[in-house]
């Protein structure tokens, strides 16, 4: 058994990868919510976004006048997640908005550290065999849960059953199929298209015994992979093997809507939840793992929608740091204040409309190459979104291994998107039915959305109809029943390309959403999940990804970019603290992290 060598193993595989081609009073006052209440919204995805290449010229006064610290409080991180949650559930969640939620009352065996590695986290170390198939997990004696029971393998062992049981039908169930053994047969609905009930109906016992995460004493857990996977301790430090108690879980479906039921072995504790305006966090006393010690006291989540009313928020002192939209940009620029606490971030999502090839038109490939060769993408990440982000034409971001800045399939060009939609089954775009665009309802939303159908308008002579629906139930819709054509996007889990592409094969978390499916497209996939050549894994991944351009069950759209407003008084999050894939910017850097106005 050897021990791992934790940043050099990452380290060469992302090089061997990239070189073939990603509020108003100062001081102690009691902190009260945004002036505005919010209504509840589930995010599509969390903005990530790229360092400009050109940094703002702001117009300032030699010095700057002193920020006024609002409502702030000693210790009080008070950050805007944008929307409620639609399921906290660490075994059936996958949104952005609900890992935040995850990631703060509980740890997985592992976590990252700094340079986006993985490092052990519930685990106090862990070994591979020689040859690369069997981890074992030590985990620390001294961890807990927020009520002081301890945290054992046992606990561990059922969060992986849990996550691959056919009845739990989570969103990241199929992530680790092929990965670990006995999953793909466990999980046949998620891995293998098996209806339930077939599913059910095979002997579970022996389906158990073959399963490869095993609890050998309260401290110890093995992992048994089919073959050798060098993104695993990444995947070990995800929310889908967070340690949830089956205790917690029998109180029912919604057992995690109650803050009394949500008790994890995380650096906090939900100890508020006012359900889609604020949730509050406080320090989880019997925390152990490399987040902590916690210096902060308390972390306060709002969830305002309408980013214009979190932007006033930001700007009255009643939030600590912000993310910077669009349409503010200019205004923060321009401000002799708040140019000064422009932060540039590093982005880690792409975005894409995605089209349900499950419903008509989209089920005819021309209909759909049509479709992403008419949205001018220039003018969409200038007009609407400032320039903050970069064009996308493939799936994986700039500065991310597999980025293939050469697959640009679909550039616009309207009398070729006109000519693929004539060569379709529709014969013409007079013959299309009703395009309906589904999003997320907000101010903003409706404002870009509208530009959209312009476009369609123009391009192709389509008068779309627009669809905005409450956030929350957009949220479910992409999962449970998507739309005709819609707007998502994705944000790394970590720095791998199996991250990315796999989702896309059948039965993954995102072909789902637009039921695609190629079985060209999965075999690449399934030989380049468990190659061991870097270059030819690389290669494989390339391939699987020009397929997917090719189909187009999806139109890439933007990489997120820009700024994240900070008060000078939080400490602990800068451009050497945070990293494109935190769960809020400094996550990684908890232990740092602090606010004294």
């Amino acid at each position: 058994m050897n021990k791992l060598n934790w940043r050099s193993s990452l380290a060469v595989l992302m090089m061997l990868a990239l070189l073939l081609p990603i509020l108003a009073a100062c001081g102690g006052g009691t902190a009260t919510a945004p002036t505005t209440p919010p209504a509840p919204e589930a995010a599509t995805t969390a903005p990530a976004p790229d360092a400009p290449t050109t940094p703002p010229a702001p117009d300032t006064p030699t010095t700057p006048p002193a920020p006024s610290t609002g409502t702030a409080q000693a210790g009080v991180l008070r950050i805007n997640t944008e929307s409620e949650p639609d399921n906290v559930d660490p075994q059936k969640s996958s949104f952005v908005r609900e890992i935040q939620f995850i990631m703060m009352a509980y740890q997985a065996l592992m976590t990252f550290d700094g340079n986006m590695e993985p490092i052990p986290a519930a685990a106090e170390s862990v070994e591979t065999s020689a040859d690369g198939l069997k981890y074992t997990f030590k985990l620390r004696p001294d961890g807990q849960y927020s009520d002081g029971t301890p945290v054992t393998a046992q606990n561990f062992e059922y969060a992986w059953r849990r996550l691959a049981d056919p009845e739990t039908a989570g969103e990241y169930q199929s992530l680790p199929c092929g990965i670990i053994k006995g999953y793909t047969e466990y999980s046949a609905t998620a891995c293998e298209g098996m209806e339930m009930e077939e599913a059910l109906a095979r002997d579970q016992d022996e389906l158990l015994a073959n399963f490869g995460v095993k609890a050998i004493d309260d401290l110890t857990l093995e992992i048994e992979l089919v073959a050798p996977a060098p993104y695993f301790l990444s995947m070990a430090a995800l929310w889908i093997g967070a340690p949830v108690r089956e205790q917690d879980v029998a109180q029912g479906d919604d057992w995690w809507y109650y803050p009394e039921n949500y008790i994890g072995n995380g650096p906090f504790v939900l100890t508020e939840w006012d359900h889609g305006n604020r949730a509050v966090w406080e320090p989880n006393p019997n925390y152990a793992g490399p987040l902590g010690p916690v210096a902060l006291q308390r972390v306060e989540y709002y969830m305002i929608t309408e980013s214009q009313v979190a932007f006033q928020a930001y700007q009255n002192g009643e939030l600590d740091m912000l993310h910077v939209a669009p349409e503010d940009l200019q205004a923060v620029q321009s401000d002799p204040t708040l140019s000064q606490e422009l932060l540039p971030v590093s982005g880690s999502c792409t975005f894409y409309f995605g089209f349900n090839t499950t419903k008509a038109p989209f089920e005819d490939l021309k209909v759909r190459q049509g479709f992403a060769q008419a949205f001018d993408r220039e003018a969409w990440n200038r007009d609407i979104f400032g320039g903050l982000g970069s064009v996308a034409y493939s799936f994986i971001p700039p500065g991310f291994p597999g980025f293939q800045p050469e697959l640009r399939l679909w550039e616009f060009d309207p009398e070729a998107a006109k000519a693929l939609i004539a060569e379709s089954s529709y014969g013409g775009v007079e013959n299309l039915p009703e395009i309906k665009l589904t999003y997320s309802a907000s101010a903003r939303n409706n404002a870009r959305f509208e530009w959209m159908a312009g476009q369609l308008k123009t391009n192709l002579g389509i008068d779309a109809v627009l669809d905005p629906i409450d956030p929350t139930a957009f949220s479910a819709a992409t999962k449970d029943n998507p739309p005709q054509m819609f707007s998502l996007g994705w944000c790394a889990d970590y720095p791998d390309p199996q991250n990315w592409i796999s989702l896309f094969q059948t039965n993954g978390l995102l072909s789902t959403r637009v039921g695609y499916s190629n079985p060209e497209f999965d075999a690449l996939v399934i030989q380049a999940d468990v190659e061991q050549d870097p270059v030819k894994r690389a290669e494989l991944y390339a391939q699987a990804q020009e397929i997917l351009v090719t189909d187009a069950p999806v139109a890439f759209t933007r990489n997120d970019g820009g700024y994240e407003l900070v008060k000078p008084y939080v400490q602990g999050v800068n451009g050497e603290t945070i990293t494109p894939i935190d769960y809020w910017y400094g996550y990684f850097n908890l232990p740092n992290v602090d606010v004294q106005p």
